[in-house]
């Protein structure tokens, strides 16, 4: 529905790992003229777009856009949670696995000009131990991943450095064991390589860890993959690229409304991205019909 919100707030990130240009130049071209009250803040701090976004939703914003990747995503959306108020998404980050899996255009004018027409639909979130996620979460080799990654300068970002990270980090990783105790299996114990929790299908630069995930279905997709060695992790690597994960060996993928993940010892997590600690226990589950968000009219539930 055309010219449905006649006001907007847009948080910006301005460290997102790809702005694509001047971000807010842009938005003004395509807001300017349209009889719509928006405005543009930046964020100064981690966590300061969580504030920012109660404070929108207090001010009765109709629609508040995080600008930035999947933990600015985060963020934003954890501020609206229980509001009224609708998310909406200029995915300008580095993977921007949200946005990719639901059809956002990775081009700012156009994903901008796509919110005036965009269907607003309830979504999930998933919650792990004190955190949400929109995208990922989880407890293995992918969180020295997403550490290292992050802590990368420059244009050092990109698909085939994480991939060659990835591949860097698996060399020395060593799995630790973990208990899974599921609503709707056995309980397992193993020692996964990766342990991803998945809202949605991708990482990020379209690597689908889960291709059969949704934010809408009401379920969690759980990605585990069990050592399978370097050199098959290597040929197989390939898989994440084309949505055909569950076809390398050591792989699992299974549907839950809710887990528990026991690990020996507290440690870190991946959330979205980045990386948070964790306790040794931890209770994961999905949040139905979360939030409502602004999404493209392209994308049926």
């Amino acid at each position: 529905m055309p010219d449905q919100f006649s006001n907007m707030r847009f948080i910006v990130n301005p460290r997102a790992g790809n702005r694509r240009g001047d971000v807010e130049t842009t938005i003004r071209q395509v807001l300017g003229g349209t009889g719509i009250v928006f405005d543009i803040i930046r964020t100064e701090h981690r966590g300061h777009a969580t504030e920012l976004a109660r404070l929108a939703a207090d001010d009765g914003i109709e629609l508040v856009v995080a600008v930035g990747g999947d933990g600015m995503l985060n963020e934003v959306g954890k501020g609206l949670l229980e509001r009224e108020t609708i998310l909406g998404l200029l995915p300008c980050g580095s993977g921007n696995g949200f946005g990719r899996s639901q059809g956002i255009s990775l081009d700012p004018k156009r994903a901008c000009s796509a919110l005036l027409q965009a269907d607003v639909r309830p979504i999930d979130v998933g919650k792990i131990g004190d955190y949400i996620f929109f995208c990922t979460a989880g407890t293995g080799l992918e969180v020295e991943v997403s550490r290292r990654y992050n802590e990368m300068q420059g244009n050092r970002h990109g698909l085939l450095n994480y991939a060659c990270l990835t591949l860097d980090t698996y060399r020395n990783y060593t799995p630790e064991p973990v208990r899974i105790t599921l609503e709707e299996e056995s309980d397992l114990q193993i020692r996964p390589i990766i342990l991803t929790v998945a809202n949605t299908a991708q990482y990020g630069y379209g690597i689908h860890i889960a291709p059969a995930a949704r934010p809408d279905d009401g379920w969690l997709d759980l990605c585990i993959v069990e050592d399978p060695g370097f050199l098959q992790l290597l040929w197989h690597s390939r898989r994440l690229l084309t949505g055909t994960i569950d076809r390398m060996p050591g792989v699992r993928m299974l549907r839950t409304h809710r887990v528990q993940i026991e690990r020996n010892n507290p440690g870190p997590l991946q959330v979205d991205g980045d990386e948070v600690p964790g306790k040794a226990v931890l209770d994961v589950c999905v949040v139905p019909a979360a939030i409502r968000m602004a999404l493209p009219s392209s994308i049926k539930p």
